[in-house]
């Protein structure tokens, strides 16, 4: 059987018994999104406060580690729990897919019970090789079932960005990921195999790569085209509907149509997305031929529902229905809208300039952002230069630390980037021109091992009040620098800058700035509750600020300014209903892809 037939015949597969194999999907995709996670979320927070830990993020990890062991210990356990949770989840899913796509009769607490069972492969020896493999499969597994257990697993975009700069650490991670797409390849059949066959998780992984020996193309292609099926289907769904509403918008009644289509809209890409990951649960299940070992003469049998199934189905479907038309209204008429901060990164927009000098500073700010963003290093002479990188190597060619040179000497370096050149600034040259030009700025405080005693005092004493006075704000990394700031100068708005974080932090921060791919409308809504802003950085390309509005942060830090301010304006404008309608598509198909939706 070729690809393509392949694909038709998983199809059919699904349409045959399509209820069955949704009903699986929704119900443990939605324990996970509505139970596990916010338990998991919850728990973690607990841990953190009994424990006197504030926030817990890339940066402080290891300070954990050491100092809090016990808080450590019980991270370590929690961390445990969710790889086993992620293997129950695909015990439940593959074990039930594989039960309906045999026509067999089913009982559901008869497959949780055996997936239970099936946790014994999980014995210590096991256990590391699992961790390994679930991390290894992550970018893969998330994209074939959707699943937003694993979606909170991943390296943060600032991080990839980083090795991207340099060839030799660019082409690493290029390496790095077609070895796990083989190898996640090579391995697709190892949960199948351990839970279906009975197989211990070692045996399994030996066995699907003899399976999969001399057929990566095969199990490649048929991937593929799975995959491109759905998008397809899930993208023409969306953009059929859109139009119609442009149609319906020259209507007198386009407001009443467009909840009706808005609703059906958002329920028809639900229903895609769960159908997307039964088909693929379905192409693990039975990887070379979709109907090998199936009875069709028990198809009537198995297609039978219980009766009081049949009347929470119908009660659900009411009561969902009956939500998504208030969405939709609400929706429709932009009771939803977002109007987040603009925040030039670095003070450039598209590479108008060399970033954190003040000709780019000029030209920026006659596009009227909210705040330019900008960073401090403290130089040798205990001054304050404007400058982002701890070593000057990249934008200036010379091999030094600016704590290694005064303020004088490195005013005079020349920086050049995006073909543009600039003299380095100290922060009372840069500060002065901002305020000829009334430009708010959010100044980041870069610290380092090698900063003086009295960096931040000195900080404090020299540009605290003219900061409060213009309305500037800042942000750090470094949570002594905020606390300090929150303490000593309470009427200066202060940000704590977080890499990473899967819980919302316990500081006084008036703010956080959270990387983009790591943040979700989860931790917004948990800071808001804490009467906190969320910043979100850097957000370069407009489906993540499409995102990133639906998420509803606070404002958004971008080198692309002209861009975010034209997204916004696009948000919130008075945009027809059929924009509003494709904004949401979009977004919706966004999370989607990236596993954030069951």
């Amino acid at each position: 059987m070729n690809s393509l037939r392949y694909v038709w015949a998983n199809a059919r597969e699904f349409g045959q018994r399509w209820l069955q194999y949704l009903l699986v999907v929704g119900l443990v995709g939605g324990a996970v999104s509505g139970i596990v996670i916010p338990v998991l979320r919850w728990l973690t927070r607990v841990v953190l406060v009994a424990g006197g830990v504030p926030y817990l993020t890339l940066t402080n990890a290891l300070d954990v580690a050491v100092h809090h062991p016990l808080v450590a210990a019980e991270l370590l356990v929690l961390g445990l729990a969710l790889l086993v949770i992620f293997y129950l989840q695909f015990a439940i899913m593959l074990g039930a897919v594989a039960i309906i796509r045999q026509r067999q009769s089913y009982h559901f607490g008869q497959i949780v019970a055996e997936a239970l069972r099936d946790l014994r492969h999980l014995r210590p020896g096991s256990f590391l090789f699992f961790a390994l493999y679930a991390l290894l499969i992550v970018p893969l597994a998330g994209f074939i079932v959707g699943s937003s257990l694993l979606a909170k697993v991943q390296v943060p975009l600032f991080i990839i960005d980083y090795l991207m700069r340099y060839p030799l650490y660019s082409v690493l991670v290029a390496i790095l990921y077609v070895l796990m797409f083989y190898l996640g390849l090579r391995w697709l059949l190892v949960l199948p195999k351990a839970i279906l066959d009975d197989m211990p998780l070692v045996q399994a992984a030996g066995a699907s790569w003899r399976a999969t020996k001399g057929r990566f193309w095969f199990y490649f292609w048929r991937t593929f085209w799975l995959g491109n099926l759905i998008l397809v289907v899930t993208y023409g769904y969306g953009e059929i509907l859109v139009q119609l509403q442009r149609w319906l918008d020259t209507q007198s009644f386009a407001y009443a149509a467009g909840i009706v289509v808005m609703s059906a809209l958002v329920l028809g890409k639900l229903l895609l997305s769960g159908a997307g990951s039964a088909m693929y649960l379905i192409f693990l299940t039975a990887p070379d031929d979709v109907h090998q070992g199936v009875e069709i003469f028990l198809a009537d049998r198995a297609s039978r529902l219980p009766r009081v199934i049949k009347v929470a189905l119908s009660v659900f479907m009411i009561g969902a229905t009956a939500m998504m038309l208030m969405f939709s209204a609400v929706y429709l008429k932009g009771g939803l809208d977002s109007h987040p901060l603009t925040i030039s990164h670095r003070g450039v927009d598209a590479g108008n300039g060399v970033q954190n000098t003040i000709p780019a500073l000029q030209k920026t700010a006659k596009e009227h952002p909210d705040y330019v963003e900008m960073d401090l290093h403290e130089t040798r002479d205990h001054q304050f230069v404007v400058l982002h990188d701890e070593n000057l190597q990249e934008l200036a060619g010379v091999n030094k630390a600016p704590r290694e040179l005064t303020l004088a000497q490195l005013q005079r370096l020349t920086v050049r980037e995006n073909g543009h050149h600039a003299k380095l600034a100290s922060f009372d040259a840069y500060l002065a021109a901002a305020a000829r030009l009334h430009q708010k700025l959010i100044v980041e405080i870069k610290t380092t091992s090698n900063d003086s005693k009295g960096m931040l005092q000195r900080f404090i004493a020299k540009y605290a009040a003219t900061l409060v006075k213009h309305g500037d704000r800042v942000h750090s990394m470094n949570y002594q620098v905020v606390t300090t700031l929150r303490r000593q100068v309470p009427d200066l708005y202060t940000s704590l800058i977080l890499p990473y974080a899967l819980v919302a932090p316990q500081t006084d921060a008036n703010a956080y700035t959270f990387e983009e791919t790591t943040l979700d409308d989860t931790l917004v809504d948990a800071a808001h509750k804490q009467h906190q802003a969320i910043w979100a950085w850097t957000v370069n390309e407009e489906d993540d600020m499409q995102q990133m509005l639906f998420a509803g942060v606070d404002g958004i830090i971008t080198d692309n300014l002209h861009l975010l301010k034209q997204t916004i304006r696009k948000y919130n404008d008075n945009p027809s209903y059929a924009a509003r309608m494709q904004f949401f598509s979009n977004t919706l198909d966004d999370f989607a892809n990236n596993g954030e939706i069951d």
